[in-house]
């Protein structure tokens, strides 16, 4: 049998891999919270582009009821042309005034809303400023995780062809306990410094040192199960 530090190795390598599939599992959620990002500035341009559309609108319903307004007043002067008293006329005349003092009103309000169309307009230019400038950030930093997903692929391919080479003196039954233990901790092998256990640091028995330097058979911690070797 091998003597267990000899696997030190090993584990460096398995937990150098071990970081670097996390990390390329991370990236997709990475990507994804980017593009959620993006997809922020996108409905705040939206907000913005319907607030100016509704101000828009409200100006052109204005100007249809001008344009009514104007079509009324119209009416009413054709109408006053074939009146035969002067009582008839100056009753017209008044409903005209009363028109053109409510085209006054909508012009009046018109005059606001346009006001605010302009203001409207101005953060529909800034929001998509925002935008292209965030989809810019965005794109550069997708890419920069794309690049550091191609190189992990390639270190991981590496590291696996080293941990390949590095299996060839190992026992199976030394490998298999070795990488149950791995999978539920952080490391599978510490080591015994002042009777501690470098794991989970807890006391160990005396008798633990003695077994670890007769080298018979693999010795673990009764507390957290990690293999012990002597620092």
């Amino acid at each position: 049998m091998i003597e267990i530090k000899n696997l030190l190795p090993l584990q460096e390598l398995d937990c150098q891999l071990r970081d670097m599939k996390r990390e390329l599992e991370d990236i997709p959620a990475r990507k994804e919270e980017e593009q959620t990002r993006l997809q922020e500035h996108k409905a705040n341009l939206g907000e913005a582009e319907d607030a100016m559309k509704a101000e828009q609108a409200r100006i052109k319903e204005l100007e249809l009821e001008v344009q009514s307004c104007r079509d009324q007043i119209d009416k009413y002067r054709k109408q006053q042309m074939v009146l035969k008293s002067n009582k008839e006329f100056k009753a017209m005349e008044i409903e005209i005034t009363n028109v053109l003092t409510k085209i006054r009103g909508h012009e009046d309000k018109e005059l606001v809303l346009m006001e605010d169309v302009e203001a409207a307009r101005s953060n529909v230019t800034e929001r998509r400023k925002e935008l292209e400038a965030e989809e810019e950030a965005v794109n550069l930093d997708v890419a920069e995780l794309d690049t550091r997903m191609s190189g992990i692929d390639a270190e991981v391919s590496s590291l696996e062809a080293r941990r390949a080479e590095l299996l060839g003196d190992v026992p199976e039954d030394m490998l298999a306990r070795y990488e149950r233990i791995l999978q539920r901790r952080d490391r599978a092998l510490v080591p015994v410094e002042g009777g501690i256990c470098g794991g989970c640091h807890m006391k160990l028995p005396p008798s633990v040192a003695q077994n670890i330097l007769k080298k018979a058979d693999l010795v673990s911690c009764d507390h957290c199960g990690r293999l012990l070797y002597m620092a």
